[in-house]
């Protein structure tokens, strides 16, 4: 009763708020890109406003300082990171004066230490995982150490840039601490049931039987069958699922490797996360592998299960208290586990394959319910005061704060080596408005919009719209304005319009119309000084145009066929690698190479695929291109567990006596002809009959191995050793399937267009 008198309570409550002003008049103020706009303005507004106020030189370092911070770096800030940021600028400051110091009389060696340096650091920022504005300041305060050739300035000079720009760091840091602090644990939160969920919707499909229960309404009334069929024809199948688990993984782990190491409210409890993450992540493999034998598990192992459903329904019950876990604060719960009750008459009258795949399954029920249990136990302590973990198991090595493995990365440091030095004789032979500031910011954005997945008339456009907005400001409106606030409120208007509008690098390009401004106290207004800036900015776009086909060309389509050809070349090294019995040490670095590239080109060609534009190009199709682009994804997710795995399965003497007798020559040639792809032909005439060859090989791989199955002795080994000898199968299948269907997707796409000329 009282529940259900507390219902309507409940829907009367939400229809009042419902009403709350913020949810109707200003809906827009509760998305975080207006929290992050707004945040974004009042710290270029301070950065402006404060040293002109106090009568410090250069304000405008400290506001391009803000603006550049916040279009690459992340939307999260917090004291740790800002301080890294410190650190860095003033490491780069030192460096810089030390070879202005060294090399004061002799420009060239000043110019050919600061662009290999440069190009060293701007390489680490690439290649850094992390927050990237830590080495950009380094490498941006390297660059504006040199006074134009000026020696004997050049040492106050720095320190007057050094000190605005740590300026701009500490403002933006301390505004994006304390004004909208994104509430991350809410965010992980989120991700977590996100994944908690899908997770159930797997299991609930892969574990219906072909007779299913009667299902009771919640007024008590029996369903009929029909109507039962009818709702689940409107549910995803384990074909939608898996890449929709695959996906909330990634992103739930890639958040929580983000904000982990700098979140005071996650750090407190980092090894409950851990641990939770861990679970997750197992829990994740566990329906990975039943997904794939789903026909095997659910149509024939419950006729050999005793308690069949009673699994099922214990394993169910589990993932419902998964988000009641968060809220309960006592520590983990102890839940007792269904054991598996197997019937030992009807599997003696069986196959050895009937028999294996029913002990797969017991042993996948058993999993599932530990590690659920885990999970319940390790969410539970989650901000708990007296819950502590009761397990403890070895957690997996974190992720790689750097990747070196990035030919984008190596390609991006040559440009700017060749950039600074094409800038470089400009200014020295043709002497273009803003000097050497033409040098420094031609250097900086092509190092920073270098190999991103926008067109270079965009930023053009970007660029002129912001002239647009910031010639009628210089012309109308700044003269007219007499105080500071009322300075204030433009600044904050056209910093706010800028980041609500646009996102990441490209706003630079609408924000510099504002620099074009040259705001400070000692407003001098002549159209001939607006024109030189603007002229500047001009010619940094053009270069930065320039960057884009020269030396290495950024176009979409040439990118896309370089990153089929490296993804696919990688898939093959992964699996060369994995055939190895017993890998050394060089084939143990060569697997993880060979793995850490895979997933970054893999995530490049979804990016490069969706920007090819189908249209200038009579015989491609952007549905085949995301379809190719979809089953290599699942590729790499399938190379990736079976990666995890392999530590697992070299343990176990039935999967090592397996691979000893019978060596996978089928998966290594399919591997081969989906990297050997020869781009003058259009489409492969004989693409059917190569699938139809590997399809009777692996069919002929398979019946050897029931050969292999009529000489084992099962007593011999353990549940444990059949079911992850089954698993080992079922992670082979599923590569071979995902290959034949990758090599099926790209042979439908004529890959000959690529490699001509749009114009």
């Amino acid at each position: 009763m009282a529940e259900e008198s507390a219902e309507p309570a409940r829907q009367s409550g939400s229809g009042i708020s419902s009403l709350h002003i913020n949810n109707w008049l200003f809906p827009f103020c509760l998305s975080e890109k207006f929290k992050f706009a707004t945040r974004v303005a009042i710290s270029l507004t301070l950065a402006f406003l404060i040293p002109m106020a106090l009568g410090w030189p250069q304000p405008s370092t400290a506001a391009t300082t803000v603006m550049l911070i916040a279009s690459t770096g992340s939307r999260r800030e917090s004291l740790a990171k800002g301080t890294l940021r410190v650190l860095g600028t003033i490491v780069g400051a030192v460096i810089g004066l030390v070879l202005v110091g060294f090399f004061a009389q002799d420009r060239m060696l000043y110019m050919l230490s600061v662009s290999l340096i440069v190009a060293v650091v701007f390489y680490i920022r690439s290649a850094y995982l992390a927050d990237p504005t830590l080495f950009m300041l380094t490498g941006v305060m390297i660059l504006m150490m040199f006074n134009g050739g000026d020696a004997e300035g050049a040492f106050l000079y720095g320190l007057d840039r050094t000190y605005m720009t740590v300026f701009g760091v500490v403002v933006y840091t301390l505004v994006g601490v304390f004004v909208f602090p994104p509430q991350v644990e809410q965010n992980l939160r989120q991700l977590a049931d996100e994944l908690g969920n899908i997770q159930s919707r797997l299991f609930s499909v892969i574990s219906q039987t072909t007779v299913e229960k009667p299902i009771a309404s919640s007024s008590g009334d029996k369903i009929e069958p029909d109507t039962v069929e009818s709702e689940k024809s409107f549910q995803p199948g384990v074909a939608e699922l898996i890449p929709a688990l695959y996906a909330a993984q990634d992103a739930l782990e890639s958040r929580y490797n983000t904000i982990s190491t700098e979140c005071s409210e996650i750090s407190a409890y980092k090894k409950e996360w851990d641990y939770a993450l861990l679970y997750y992540r197992q829990i994740t493999e566990l329906l990975l592998f039943a997904a794939k034998s789903q026909d095997q598990l659910a149509t024939q192992s419950h006729h050999f299960i005793d308690n069949y459903q009673d699994l099922v329904e214990d394993i169910s019950q589990l993932f419902q208290q998964i988000p009641s876990a968060w809220e309960r604060k006592e520590g983990g719960v102890h839940l007792e586990s269904t054991p598996v009750i197997y019937n030992s008459d009807k599997l003696q009258a069986v196959s050895h394959l009937v028999r294996g795949t029913t002990i797969t399954s017991g042993f996948l029920f058993s999993k599932l319910d530990e590690k659920l249990t885990c999970l319940i136990s390790a969410v539970s302590c989650i901000d708990s005061v007296t819950g502590r973990m009761t397990t403890h198991e070895v957690l997996p090595k974190g992720p790689p704060v750097f990747n070196w493995w990035d030919a984008e990365n190596a390609k991006s440091a040559i440009k700017v080596v060749l950039t600074y030095w094409l800038t470089g004789i400009i200014w020295i032979l043709f002497n273009p408005p803003g000097g050497y500031n033409f040098v420094i910011f031609c250097t900086l954005f092509v190092s920073i919009l270098s190999y991103l997945p926008i067109h270079p008339v965009l930023l053009l456009i970007l660029f002129s719209l912001g002239f647009i907005f910031s010639v009628p400001a210089y012309v109308f409106i700044l003269p007219q304005l007499s105080l500071g606030s009322e300075l204030a409120v433009f600044i904050f208007i056209y910093t706010f319009v800028g980041f609500y509008l646009f996102k990441g690098p490209i706003t630079i390009f609408f924000l510099i119309g504002m620099f074009t401004l040259g705001i400070s106290n000692d407003m001098i207004y002549h159209f001939g000084i607006i024109l030189t800036i603007v002229t500047l900015f001009y010619l940094v776009v053009f270069m930065v145009v320039f960057s884009y086909y020269f030396p290495f060309s950024s176009r979409p389509e040439h990118l896309f066929l370089v990153m089929r050809e490296r993804f696919c070349r990688h898939v093959c090294g992964v699996i060369t690698c994995h055939q190895k019995e017993s890998p050394s040490f060089w084939y143990r670095w060569r697997l993880g190479w060979h793995l850490a590239t895979m997933k970054v080109t893999v995530r490049k060609l979804k990016v490069w695929g969706s920007k090819v534009n189908t249209a200038y190009y009579e015989q491609l199709a952007a549905e085949d291109i995301t379809a190719f682009c979809g089953q290599c994804e699942l590729l790499c997710h399938h190379l990736l567990t079976l990666t995890e795995s392999e530590l697992r399965l070299r343990n176990n003497p039935l999967v090592m006596k397996a691979r000893a007798e019978y060596k996978d020559k089928v998966i290594p040639e399919v591997a081969h002809q989906l990297a050997s792809l020869d781009v003058n032909k259009s489409v492969n005439a004989d693409n059917d009959e190569a699938l139809l060859c590997a399809n009777e090989s692996y069919k002929m791989l398979e019946k050897q191995l029931d050969d292999f199955f009529e000489k084992i002795e099962w007593s011999d080994y353990s549940k444990s050793d059949i079911a992850g000898f089954y698993i080992f199968l079922n992670l082979k299948k599923s590569i071979f399937d995902s290959l034949i269907q990758s090599k099926a997707s790209s042979d439908v796409i004529h890959w000959k267009q690529f490699t001509q000329s749009r114009f």
